[in-house]
């Protein structure tokens, strides 16, 4: 109820903006007109004949009343029998209702009501035309019919001809225009075919002022009555007028069929296609709407024709790209499932081994990539020996994960109790460069624990060098020769090597992930960092020291994205 109150309100209150503003228009033009244009008693020059129409047929009944009442007014002050001017009032009240009712009465073809006024269309200005034509006879004819009953002129006179002269003339070159600003007033793009005709009317009102001006110079030699000059102004600016208006009609017209309309139309068709929320663009309809323009032998019909081509190089461009999502989509859940399986066939129960106390062990891998070339590995070679291995395989993806399997598995089944790893690593070496038609290669460290002596046999094969932590220190790297890659060259001999391990020693274990990884600034994350973090949380156990690492490797990417697999490993000797 509120709502509907308001909303009344502000209709009046807007209705009375439209009143005001009319009235206050019309009589500001009209003032000066009567007092230094006036051609005889009852008429002058007026330009604000063009307002009338104008006003009523963008405010209504409002705007009509206002241009009347001010009309009203202008009379009174002018010195008009009071009789007559309210007698002329309706007439003056028809001159803005008869083209709000005849516009919005009569809808031109094709449309189902008619629209807001806006000379957009050669039918809009033929109607507007018309009407202007209607609305200038049909006053001059009743107000002469007024004069006539007050004893001034005759019904059909020179002043009642100078009266629908002027009506006609400001109605076409001053109306016309007031419909484009009006159109820019209330923000509306203006469409190729409207900028079109909007200058081909202002060319039309160019030609009609300049053959006014022409005309009234050569009146003036023959004639310096004010009624025979204008007279003959008015005449030759409406066949002026009404000449250049029907060429540029007939112009537009052929215009409208061939190039602008079938271009806006083409325009608004590709943007709706653009723009649709189907699941599946609907083509047809566009190729159908398209149709009728690829007959035509001019730039639309090729427009049209490279539409339609358009249209169907991108249903089928759709057509590869759904079977290419569907086979993308397909190769992704295969991946996942291999990175699940990659994942099951590391060691991934933690604690391991729980029913030995001898030692803690802990380790993580986290692929670059959904499935990964790093591998660690862990395993009980006979009751008192535990061995460890890290390794990186060339490469990423499915290549260097299928390697990595086959290098995981030879390594393992080769670690054998009394056998040396530097023979588990030549044996291991061959038999993958037999296998080796890719060319990748892995860096590997293979460790052995001797779980009642304390003794850490180890071999490496080109794999970063391992950190020792003594009890009670820091963190160091342990400095070892390394060996030839596997898989690099056929018979090259590893040398194994061997440290001492007492209660409280822990070896870290890791791949270049951790130290290669890159932030930004594209700066490498680095041996310095990766051992002042592992100094800092040398009193934490092997599983917490490794989260903390991976923490400050991700602070220090700052979101950039993984490039490498990032795989460590961490074994305490408890003894």
């Amino acid at each position: 109820m509120i709502s509907n109150s308001l909303s009344i309100k502000w209709e009046w209150k807007k209705s009375i903006l439209h009143f005001v503003l009319s009235g206050c228009l019309f009589f500001v033009v009209t003032m000066p007109c009567r007092y230094y244009f006036g051609l005889m008693e009852v008429t002058e020059i007026r330009p604000a004949a063009a307002l009338p129409p104008f006003f009523g047929m963008i405010y209504g009944f409002w705007g009509a009343l206002g241009c009347a009442a001010a009309n009203f007014i202008a009379d009174i002050l002018s010195g008009y029998s009071p009789g007559m001017s309210l007698v002329s009032f309706p007439v003056q009240l028809l001159m803005g209702m008869l083209p709000y009712m005849l516009w919005y009465r009569f809808p031109v073809r094709g449309e189902k009501k008619p629209s807001f006024p806006k000379m957009d269309t050669t039918a809009h200005v033929i109607k507007y035309m018309l009407i202007i034509l209607i609305e200038s006879a049909l006053t001059a004819f009743l107000l002469g019919v007024i004069m006539k009953a007050y004893g001034i002129t005759e019904v059909f006179s020179q002043v009642t001809l100078l009266m629908f002269g002027n009506n006609l003339c400001f109605g076409y070159m001053l109306g016309l225009p007031l419909f484009t600003l009006i159109a820019l007033r209330r923000g509306e793009p203006f469409s190729l075919n409207e900028r079109m005709i909007l200058m081909f009317l202002l060319l039309a009102v160019l030609a009609a002022s300049l053959t006014g001006i022409a005309v009234r110079r050569e009146a003036l030699v023959v004639s310096k009555e004010r009624i025979y000059v204008w007279e003959q102004v008015y005449a030759n600016v409406a066949v002026t007028l009404n000449i250049f208006m029907f060429v540029e009609i007939l112009f537009l017209a052929y215009m409208e069929k061939k190039t602008t309309v079938p271009i806006e139309r083409l325009a608004h068709l590709a943007a709706d296609y653009v723009q649709m929320e189907k699941e599946k663009l609907d083509s047809q309809e566009f190729i159908d709407a398209c149709k009728p323009y690829m007959s035509e032998n001019s730039e639309v019909g090729n427009l049209a024709k490279s539409y339609v081509s358009m249209i169907r190089d991108l249903d089928l461009y759709m057509e590869h790209l759904t079977q290419a999502t569907a086979e993308k989509e397909r190769i992704e859940a295969e991946l996942n499932v291999a990175n699940h399986i990659q994942s099951s066939m590391l060691p991934c129960i933690f604690p391991a081994f729980p029913e030995l106390k001898e030692f803690e062990i802990y380790a993580t891998m986290n692929p670059a990539k959904e499935v990964g070339g790093d591998f660690y590995d862990f395993f009980m070679v006979d009751d008192r020996h535990l061995a460890v291995v890290m390794a990186d395989v060339s490469g990423k993806g499915v290549p260097a994960a299928l390697f990595m399997v086959i290098g995981k598995t030879l390594i393992k089944d080769h670690t054998q109790p009394q056998k040396s790893l530097g023979e588990v690593f030549n044996n291991v070496n061959n038999l993958l460069c037999d296998s080796n038609k890719e060319g990748l290669f892995i860096t590997a460290f293979e460790g052995v624990l001797d779980l009642t002596t304390g003794q850490f046999c180890y071999v490496n094969a080109g794999h970063e060098l391992p950190y020792i932590c003594r009890k009670n220190q820091d963190f160091e790297p342990y400095k070892i020769k390394p060996g030839f890659v596997l898989a690099g060259m056929e018979d090259m001999h590893y040398m194994e090597g061997s440290l001492q391990l007492e209660t409280g020693d822990r070896v870290f274990l890791y791949t270049d992930g951790v130290t290669e990884a890159t932030n930004a600034a594209d700066e490498l994350y680095g041996n310095k960092r990766l051992q002042d973090i592992l100094n800092r949380n040398k009193g934490m156990g092997p599983q917490q020291l490794l989260e903390e690492i991976k923490n400050d490797v991700d602070r220090f990417a700052k979101g950039v994205s993984q490039f490498d697999d990032i795989t460590m490993l961490c074994l305490e000797y408890k003894g």
